[in-house]
This record gives C-alpha cells, sequence and structure tokens, in this order.
C-alpha cells in the first residue's frame, strides 16, 4: 500500500513539474513569437523633416510593440505608384501599403484588394477632424486612414521681393500676367514650379483652375458623362495654363525640372511665387531662414475672368495614409491595424505636431507651432476647396492627362486638342468601367 502512494505521489510530482515545464516553454514560445509584415512606403527621403517625423515614430513603435516587425520598402512620386500598380497586377501587394483617399491609388482600392478599415474605426470617429474620414469607396468604406487633410494648391508669396520690386500680390489673373515682365527683368522666376512627374500640374494648378471655371461638381459631371472634357469649362482651365506657360511665368524649363527644383528656388529668394501643396510648409519650415517667416505669405492663383467657381478657392481633399492587404489573416490585420492606428492616430500625430506638421486627428493647440504652419492652418480653415483631379479619375486617366499638359507647354499641341484627346480617352475607357 505504501508502495502505491509512493508511487502515486512521485506520479502527481513528475506530472505537475512536466506540465509547469510545458507552460513556461509555453509562455516562451508565445513571448517569443513575431508577426512580420511588409510595408511600402512613400517616403521623399530628400524632406529632412517627414523622414526624421518617420524614423521617431519607426522608433517608437518597435519599442511599443516588439512583437511585430515591419519589413520596409520605400519610393516616391512615379515609381512608387508604378509600382504599387504592378503590384496590384500580378497580386503581389505587401501587407502595408500607403494609400490616397480618392482615384490616384483606385487601381488598389477600387478593386477590393485592401481591407475596409471601419471594424477598426468603430468609435474613434470623432477623434479626427470632419472631412477626415469621409466616404472613399462606393458603400461608405475607408480604405486608409489619412493622417491630415491636404491643400494641394497653395500659391506661397514672397513680400519680401514683391516689395523690392515696387508689386504687391496680384487681385486678378491679367494682374499676375502683366507682373511677370518686371519680376524676370529683375532676375527672378515669377512662378516657381516642377512638372517633369506631370502630377505637379495637374493635382496642384490644373485642379484648382477646373472648379473655378466649372465649379465645384463639374469634375464629377464630367468623370459621369453628364459634362466633356470638350466642354469650355475644361478648354479655359486648360487656356490659363497655357497663357502662363506662353507668357514665360513658370519656372525655365518646368518639363523636365525634377521636383524639389522649385521649392530651392523659392528657398533661396530666386522666385516670388511658387505653386506646390501645403505638405511643402514643412519643408519650408525647416529650410527657409527664419526672418522670412513673416514675409511669407499663403495665397491662391488669382480669379479669372468669367469664373464660376468659388472665388479665392484652392483644391483641398483627406490626406494619405496607410491601408492594409485584403488577404491578412485576422492575426495579421489585428497587427497592421496597430502600425496604422500608431501612424495616423495620437501618437502619430504627437508627433508630426512637434514636427510642425497639422493633423487630422484632433490635438490641443500648439502654441510654439512654427509661424508658418499657423499660416497653413488658417490658409486650411478659411479658404473653399474643390476636387483634386486624380481623386475623381484613375492613374490610368492621368497618364493620359499628364503628358497631355506638358505637350501643350511645350506648344506642340493647343488647349482644344489635348482637351478632345483626353475626352476620347475618357469617353473610351474611363467611364465604360
Amino acid at each position: 500500500m505504501r508502495k502505491h502512494i509512493t508511487f502515486f505521489l512521485f506520479f502527481m510530482c513528475s506530472s505537475f513539474l512536466l506540465t509547469a515545464a510545458g507552460s513556461k516553454e509555453s509562455q516562451g514560445a508565445q513571448s517569443d513569437s513575431k508577426v512580420t509584415l511588409t510595408v511600402f512606403h512613400y517616403l521623399d527621403k530628400a524632406d529632412g523633416n517627414a523622414v526624421k517625423s518617420f524614423e521617431r515614430m519607426k522608433t517608437m513603435f518597435a519599442q511599443q510593440y516588439p512583437d511585430i516587425m515591419l519589413q520596409w520598402e520605400f519610393l516616391t512620386n512615379e515609381p512608387y505608384h508604378n509600382k504599387l500598380q504592378a503590384m496590384s497586377v500580378s497580386d503581389q501587394l505587401p501587407d502595408l501599403m500607403y494609400l490616397w483617399p480618392g482615384k490616384r491609388t483606385g487601381q488598389v482600392t477600387s478593386n477590393a484588394k485592401v481591407k475596409d478599415l471601419r471594424p477598426w474605426l468603430k468609435g474613434h470617429e470623432n477623434e479626427f477632424l470632419p472631412a477626415t474620414l469621409a466616404s472613399q469607396g462606393d458603400n461608405g468604406e475607408i480604405w486608409e486612414l489619412p493622417q491630415t487633410l491636404t491643400a494641394t494648391h497653395v500659391m506661397f508669396v514672397n513680400t519680401k521681393l514683391l516689395k523690392e520690386l515696387g508689386l504687391s500680390m496680384a487681385k486678378t489673373f491679367d494682374e499676375l500676367i502683366a507682373q511677370g515682365n518686371t519680376i524676370r527683368k529683375a532676375g527672378y522666376i515669377p512662378i516657381a514650379m516642377d512638372n517633369k512627374d506631370g502630377w505637379e500640374m495637374q493635382s496642384c494648378l490644373l485642379s484648382v483652375l477646373v472648379e473655378r471655371t466649372g465649379g465645384k461638381e463639374w469634375i464629377l459631371k464630367a468623370a459621369r458623362g453628364e459634362a466633356s472634357f470638350q466642354d469650355i469649362e475644361f478648354v479655359n482651365a486648360l487656356e490659363v495654363i497655357d497663357t502662363l506657360s506662353r507668357n514665360k511665368m513658370f519656372s525655365p524649363g518646368i518639363n523636365q525640372a525634377e521636383y524639389g527644383r522649385a521649392l530651392s528656388d523659392f528657398v533661396n529668394q530666386k522666385a516670388v511665387y511658387f505653386i506646390d501643396g501645403g505638405w511643402r510648409t514643412s519643408s519650408l519650415v525647416s529650410e527657409l531662414d527664419p526672418s522670412l517667416y513673416d514675409a511669407i505669405e499663403f495665397s491662391v492663383i488669382p480669379d479669372l475672368p468669367s469664373q464660376k467657381g468659388q472665388s479665392c478657392s484652392s483644391s483641398i481633399v483627406a490626406g494619405t495614409g496607410f491601408g492594409m492587404n485584403a488577404k491578412l489573416s485576422m492575426e495579421k490585420a489585428n497587427a497592421a491595424w496597430k502600425w496604422i492606428w500608431f501612424y495616423s492616430g495620437m501618437e502619430g500625430s504627437k508627433i508630426r505636431q512637434e514636427q510642425g506638421m497639422l493633423t487630422s486627428y484632433k490635438l490641443p493647440p500648439k502654441e510654439s507651432l512654427p509661424l508658418l504652419q499657423k499660416k497653413l492652418s488658417l490658409f486650411l480653415e478659411n479658404t473653399p476647396g474643390g476636387y483634386v483631379i486624380d481623386a475623381v479619375l484613375d492613374a490610368e486617366a492621368m497618364g493620359i492627362l499628364q503628358p497631355l499638359l506638358q505637350e501643350m507647354m511645350f506648344g506642340n499641341i493647343t488647349p482644344q486638342d489635348a482637351a478632345k484627346k483626353f475626352e476620347e480617352y475618357i469617353a473610351q475607357n474611363f467611364r465604360k468601367k
């Protein structure tokens, strides 16, 4: 009997030790397990402020979530969009990717290739500025969580140079054209812009011009076929660019200029006006001599003759952010959401705010915000906005429109020719989708 008891106690102790060891081993395996996610990010390595903010976010995220490994790939401008489209076509999308709220990355978002983020966002909607979570899909889907609101058209003005030349900010389009001769004779560029990649002229100028000449809803009607790109509204918008080009108002060699050259010219006081997106404000904060902050004003292209749209308008959209591959398992999707939320939620937004950037996540105003960022904030608050063309039409359409703009600026085709060719493409391709 005693032998049986001794054996029983030995068995129980052994079982307990084995169970404990197994439990400990299991816990160790669980703590060592990591979720690995591939990430394709749109990051301009030449933008020091953006890189600095991103590196801080990446480090803080790794510290907060050591069990999530992010494998990064970076590109910018058209190479990013070209590769993303190729990934989409070959069904080789990464786990996380940087997306636009409209048609700019529509080859991904319109083909059920990314998850709708609304289940994860539920209960957090009021933490963002209202326009941030505007519908991105036909049924209200949110494909990416915008980090900010974006004005794609800002005319930055060096009032110090204007005063030096005996000029004031142009109030009409004709007045702007008339200033060109005085500005060029003094050795300055009237309007600094880049356009080698083509998107700059479309997004940063043509979009607002179409709203001015046709009204806010015109581009939506044209996309649906209720209006034509050969209509006078679109032709008039093209003619504004053609007039600026023929009058040598843009940077010399604009269609060969890499993105960033115009910023450099403006920062070094070689240009009086500079047209780009509001996102350039962070670069101006870091690169401009602080003594010039007071002299820089945020404006828009002056009102046009026979204008139908909003006076002094810009083109404003919800910003960009990360989305996740529709094929992710729930475990990976939850891990991917942690990065999306970190990037565009409170933590990432605080980092952006410290760097002088505006955020879509509601944060208390920061008194120490750089003066130029305060000016951008007032600009966004007080400037009416229209649609950005590449948020309404898709990347393939931009691949037709943007080269047409360049050809027109080279003088090879007329605005009417460009309008006719673009309407033919839209009628045969986009409206049939």
